[in-house]
């Protein structure tokens, strides 16, 4: 079970995609403002659960496969491109596996799309997706309130209600979202906190 949760959602008119903001090991909490959602182009990011060390090496591999792609030919990779190549990158490390699941989406020339990535590089296009300790929570509320006609507001406010579903009943998963909001024009970052004690 990788700690933490990312969820994602397609809509005619673009992608959100949302991540927790803990980290954990091993019982702890190690922080709680970590940032697991990140843009590689204008228009296409990924969301993360799982260790934050993996995290970061396959954010900057993907931002420099995604430059070079962008000197060598003249515009920006698909979404559905730069998911294979983080297929390939994770699939050749299949021995020793990045204990990490990732969620790709963005908008292209083709529209918006979605791709989930388990930690062998399996690569599956989805509507809408969950990944991480609070997957399954997350995808039982997504599930029943999803429709392809969803605005780009509905979406988002399904993105962050459903981790914060998750965050009241996963320990390694809590205390915000983050979350980017992509469309053809480009990208909106937002960002979300949530009590963790009750008030008085």
């Amino acid at each position: 079970m990788l700690p933490g949760t990312a969820v994602g959602l397609k809509t005619r008119d673009g992608v959100v995609l949302a991540t927790d903001k803990r980290v954990t090991y091993d019982g702890f909490v190690l922080s709680k403002q970590a940032k697991k959602v990140y843009m590689i182009t204008g228009r296409t990011g990924v969301a993360f659960a799982g260790l934050l060390g993996d995290v970061g090496y396959l954010t900057k591999l993907l931002k420099l496969e995604s430059k070079y792609y962008e000197l060598k030919v003249g515009r920006d990779i698909k979404t559905r491109s730069l998911a294979k190549v983080l297929s390939l990158v994770l699939y050749n490390y299949k021995l020793f596996p990045m204990f990490t699941e990732i969620i790709v989406g963005g908008y292209d020339e083709e529209g918006a799309s979605l791709f989930i990535l388990d930690p062998v590089g399996s690569l599956i296009e989805e509507k809408y997706a969950a990944v991480g300790s609070g997957a399954q929570l997350a995808l039982g509320y997504i599930e029943p309130k999803y429709r392809e006609d969803l605005t780009l507001e509905e979406a988002e406010k399904i993105a962050v209600e459903a981790i914060k579903t998750v965050i009241e009943r996963d320990v390694l998963s809590g205390d915000g979202v983050d979350l980017v909001v992509i469309t053809r024009e480009g990208y909106t970052e937002k960002s979300h906190l949530f009590k963790t004690t009750p008030e008085k």
